[in-house]
């Protein structure tokens, strides 16, 4: 139901738009909704061509060197790629976006100017947020406190994420010296 009102809500904002462009038969205004419409494809081409996708599950943690920021919020390459161009500058780039998208950077990230270089490091290295890590190992350190958790295994079912970066996150409080081995 709600979805017919905003179509025809959508169709009577265009009437209206076609009569104040000065459209007065149906012909005139069907010309008019045909012409904007190829306006709009054209323009939704003209993003989708100067973006990329941001990465899995929209994510995109680092804004590298290479690569210009984009209006539509992801990235862009700054070679122009033409139909028909030479192959070596398509390469390039796919090298650089690859390399780069290999590297995360969480400077600017909430909770990152909290992180010791080796905390940093760590987050780069499992690809979590700081305060996704901080929340863990905040967390982790209440659990050992309080006597309930006393190995990595234990802490496998505190987090939904995989249990390889739990144990490393484990580990790192080991050798911080709240965890004991």
């Amino acid at each position: 139901m709600q979805a017919v009102i905003s179509v025809a809500f959508s169709e009577n904002n265009i009437m209206q738009e076609a009569r104040a462009a000065g459209c007065q038969t149906a012909g005139e205004a069907q010309g008019f909704i045909d012409q904007k419409r190829k306006k709009e494809a054209e323009e939704n081409a003209q993003r989708a061509k100067e973006c990329m996708p941001a990465g899995p599950a929209g994510k995109l943690l680092q804004k590298p060197n290479n690569l210009d920021s984009s209006p539509c919020g992801a990235v862009r390459c700054s070679t122009v790629f033409h139909p028909g161009g030479n192959d070596s500058s398509l390469m390039i780039a796919k090298q650089s976006i690859s390399s780069s998208l290999d590297e995360w950077d969480i400077t600017g990230f909430l909770g990152a100017d909290l992180l010791s270089e080796s905390d940093k490091r760590l987050c780069c290295e499992l690809r979590i947020l700081p305060a996704h890590y901080l929340n863990m190992l905040h967390i982790m350190s209440i659990e050992i406190t309080k006597g309930t958790l006393s190995n990595k295994t234990d802490a496998h079912s505190l987090f939904k994420v995989e249990s390889s970066k739990v144990d490393k996150v484990y580990d790192m409080l080991m050798k911080k010296g709240i965890a004991r081995a």
